[in-house]
């Protein structure tokens, strides 16, 4: 496959203790790279709000390097939101995400251009050997991985590694997707025409704190299922009307039994045939309802997924 120019996107915050060895290990790597699997690169950091003194330490790193430029946001959006602003910003033909602590180390965007070397619009990385503790990190996004599959019909093996290569026209089409960018990777295998995977080695972090703990995956989830999926709330329906169609059905049986039958059904078996019935109708209007609310908030919500504060080119361009 021949790339003219490859994109890569670094999100950064508050990561002021890695920001100047990510630099310098990303952009050894592409250096060595350009012209035996690209004519050119470009590396784009995008500083989400750091409130330390990230900016601080990247700005003299590389504001003489014309392959470098820094986004830099009004406040801290998340990493999807980060990584959506260094979409808006990208001129390459293939487009590489990659977190900053280098867990996945730029020596694996071989296997990733490789692998799209396929035909694949889009390939995602597979965590092997995975250094994160498992209660805090492993476990939660594991449980993640569950639920994403089960929600989009889509089997991925690791939803949640960051490193992905994409298309230029893909990255396009995801940006018109307003709050269904919240969830990159669902969104971008549902547009995507053909999806590989590719296995990827982990690394411990070269220093500082993970910026993701199980309250942000917690959150992540809530945002896929607000933002991406129906089917909750279509189950919600699906739930309401069996426990509606059951407690009619056993209204309907206890009317015989006591008008033909004269067998009257103890308080208990009423009781039980009216929460059913009841509770089944609000559970279907609930879920109904939450149809309604998605399909509005989608279409009514033009607030900015993220502000740009500023962007940071090389001195004298």
């Amino acid at each position: 496959m021949k790339i003219h120019t490859l994109s890569v996107i670094i999100p950064l915050y508050n990561d002021e203790q890695i920001v100047e060895d990510c630099y310098r290990s990303v952009s050894a790597v592409l250096s060595r790279l350009q012209g035996e699997r690209f004519s050119d690169y470009e590396l784009i950091f995008v500083d989400d709000g750091s409130i330390d003194g990230t900016l601080q330490r990247l700005l003299p790193c590389c504001g003489h390097d014309p392959h470098t430029q820094v986004v830099e946001l009004n406040q801290n959006y998340g990493q999807h939101a980060a990584f959506c602003a260094g979409f808006e910003a990208v001129e390459g033909d293939v487009i590489v995400t990659l977190d900053s602590d280098l867990q996945i180390h730029p020596d694996e965007i071989p296997a990733l251009l490789d692998a799209m070397d396929s035909g694949h619009d889009l390939v995602s990385g597979i965590r092997m050997g995975r250094k994160d503790p498992f209660f805090k990190r492993t476990l939660p996004s594991r449980i993640l991985n569950l639920l994403v599959d089960r929600m989009t019909g889509v089997r991925l093996r690791d939803w949640g590694c960051p490193t992905v290569a994409m298309r230029k026209p893909l990255v396009k089409e995801i940006l018109r997707y307003g709050e269904m960018r919240r969830f990159l990777k669902p969104l971008a295998v549902k547009l995507a025409r053909s999806v590989g995977e590719v296995e990827l080695q982990h690394h411990p972090r070269i220093g500082g704190k993970s910026g993701y703990g199980i309250l942000d995956l917690f959150e992540l989830a809530l945002d896929f299922i607000t933002n991406f999926s129906r089917r909750p709330f279509q189950k919600v329906s699906l739930a309401g009307t069996g426990l509606f169609v059951l407690g009619i059905a056993g209204g309907i049986l206890y009317f015989v039994f006591r008008l033909y039958a004269g067998v009257p059904l103890s308080n208990r078996a009423q009781a039980l045939i009216v929460l059913m019935a009841g509770g089944g109708l609000q559970l279907m209007i609930l879920g109904f309802l939450g149809e309604f609310i998605i399909r509005i908030y989608r279409k009514q919500n033009n607030l900015p997924f993220y502000t740009v504060r500023e962007v940071h080119t090389a001195k004298g361009e």
